[in-house]
């Protein structure tokens, strides 16, 4: 073989092997947009669950409060007005009576109100919205990102001819579906 016969077969192996790499490299950065996509839709859905489990907890944990606090003021206005002044008899009848009712939540010196923690439960959600959010933005971002990695390499000589060859084409970035900037945590009943 001639000299310029092996030069050009070199050549040509040396282009061969570069466009098998350019390729590879697409094929790589489209699976790794895939792969941020997927963290972005994990995102989202623990965001869903947390809407979902966490407001369902907060709101029977709130009526459950509220049913409480409405037994204790009922049971409270059956119970006669004990003073220090009260006679024996009066203090034996209300006695009487908090037995009937149930000595649980009321004490004749001391009424011991229940501890609520729906106002507790709130702040926690709103812990978890803030935190969620972030992780939504963080996984948005970075899918975001490959999509601008994988479209610049796209565009760029030479590699765009290799990209032609192959059929790989420019990639949009994440839009924001309608009416997602009103997006609500509704509390309602």
């Amino acid at each position: 073989m001639k000299r310029s016969s092996i030069i050009i077969i070199a050549v040509l192996a040396i282009l061969v092997i570069w466009g098998i790499s350019l390729r590879n490299g697409f094929a790589t950065a489209s699976a790794g947009i895939d792969g941020k996509w997927g963290d972005v839709e994990k995102t989202y859905q623990r965001k869903k669950n947390i809407y979902d489990n966490v407001v369902a907890t907060i709101k029977g944990a709130a009526r459950n409060e509220d049913t409480t606090l409405i037994k204790i003021v009922q049971m409270r206005s059956k119970v006669p007005d004990i003073s220090p002044a009260s006679s024996p008899e009066q203090v034996a009848a209300a006695d009487k009576q908090l037995n009937s009712i149930g000595r649980a939540a009321l004490n004749i010196n001391i009424e011991a109100y229940p501890t609520l923690q729906a106002t507790g439960l709130y702040k926690d959600l709103q812990a978890q919205i803030e935190g969620t959010e972030n992780r939504v933005t963080v996984a948005i971002g970075d899918w975001n990102q490959a999509i601008t990695d994988y479209n610049t390499k796209l565009v760029t000589f030479p590699a765009n001819i290799v990209a032609g060859i192959f059929g790989y084409h420019k990639k949009a970035n994440f839009k924001s579906d309608e009416g997602a900037k009103d997006t609500k945590v509704d509390f309602g009943s």
